[in-house]
């Protein structure tokens, strides 16, 4: 009996692999795996059609049924064969699902004259496909396609045994609806992914921010000081950003950037945070490497970058002097600029074990000696003003 259940259980988590497998393919080929399925339930149907009526007609459905069969799981195999990195690949599925309805519905082999219906399916197939532009595109086309099939198509597809005005409304009021239709699920699944794509940032987001809330401790440990300097830099940031005008940052990214530069510590040498003297050239290096803790966490996460390149260049001098890659000037972000100000600041107003602290206008006055040195003239002033 344990037997069996155990089975069943192994049943059931297979057939659910299977279909998290399925769930995980590329849109465009999942939907020719559909079309190429129901192609071939057709033509198993066909099969048994003319195995008991025998006449022209079934014969006829199970060979188109069969020709379409293989035609899709034809392309579904070029599909999973083409390089995902091609631009052009997702292009393939639509532009085969169109020829395949235009030459359908000239050539109607089971001769229905509302075969032009199947018209009406290729703007809500481009939706799920293809994005905006090329929806648009795609949209146009098809009803320039219809313009065409109702001015110069077969008398068989276009008419039938109705008038040709009530046909041509007809058609273009379906394929008009149609358009709309697929604009509306095109809207739907762009709104779905964006939302995916923001709770999928938030829980990056939240995961690196624990990540560095764990370390906090060990900073503390390390640097002799309290976690209250986390707070004090990302409120003396956030006041510079405004004060100063004009740059897009995000108050998180100013938070997770004071967090960083708290716990980028913990990489250097308890030693170090004691030592009096000049650091030697191994130190030195040392030193230099806690910079590269940002591109460390946040590579590869696009709604990180900002905060990885102004950590990454927060010790950059604009005379050229500074590291890791001694840009000058202008090569520096600003936010960077003011990230490194406000550690010097914040550096020469917190007690040391081998000095006082500063008062804040003794530490600006060190400041502003290293305009044109450190730091841009406009920031220090700029921060003169917040601090008063």
């Amino acid at each position: 009996m344990q037997r069996v259940r155990n089975l069943s259980s192994l049943q059931k988590e297979f057939a659910y692999m299977n279909l998290q497998r399925l769930g995980n393919q590329p849109v465009d080929q999942l939907m020719m795996f559909i079309i190429a399925s129901m192609a071939s339930l057709c033509t198993i149907g066909g099969m048994l059609y003319w195995l008991v009526i025998r006449d022209s007609e079934s014969y006829l459905y199970m060979v188109t049924s069969l020709t379409a069969s293989l035609f899709c799981w034809g392309i579904l195999v070029i599909q999973k064969n083409l390089p995902k990195e091609n631009v052009y690949t997702k292009l393939i599925s639509p532009l085969i699902i169109f020829v395949v309805v235009v030459v359908t519905t000239l050539y109607n082999p089971l001769s229905l004259w509302h075969m032009w219906v199947a018209i009406a399916f290729c703007p809500i197939l481009l939706s799920l496909l293809v994005d905006s532009k090329i929806y648009v595109y795609g949209c146009l086309i098809v009803m320039m396609y219809v313009v065409l099939l109702t001015i110069f198509g077969p008398t068989s597809v276009i008419v039938g045994d109705i008038s040709p005005i009530i046909a041509a409304i007809t058609r273009g009021v379906y394929t008009f609806g149609s358009a709309i239709l697929g604009g509306v699920i095109l809207v739907s699944r762009n709104q779905f992914k964006k939302r995916v794509e923001a709770l999928a940032f938030q829980q990056q987001k939240q995961q690196v921010i624990n990540l560095l809330q764990s370390f906090i401790p060990v900073g503390e440990r390390k640097t002799q000081t309290s976690r209250k300097e986390i707070g004090e830099m990302s409120m003396l940031l956030k006041s510079l950003v405004k004060a100063y005008g004009g740059l897009r940052v995000q108050e998180w990214e100013i938070d997770l950037l004071s967090l960083l530069h708290f716990v980028s510590r913990v990489k250097l040498p308890d030693y170090m945070f004691e030592k009096e003297g000049k650091l030697s050239e191994f130190e030195f290096e040392v030193v230099q490497e806690h910079c590269y803790m940002a591109k460390e966490l946040c590579e590869g996460i696009p709604d990180f970058q900002e905060v990885e390149k102004a950590f990454l260049y927060h010790h950059e001098k604009v005379d050229g002097t500074g590291y890791p890659y001694q840009l000058a000037g202008d090569q520096i972000p600003l936010l960077s600029q003011m990230l490194g100000l406000v550690e010097v600041f914040l550096a020469l107003t917190t007690p040391r074990s081998y000095r006082q602290e500063m008062s804040q206008r003794e530490a600006y006055a060190e400041i502003q000696k290293l305009v044109g040195h450190s730091f841009r003239a406009d920031i220090v002033e700029i921060f003169g003003e917040i601090i008063d």
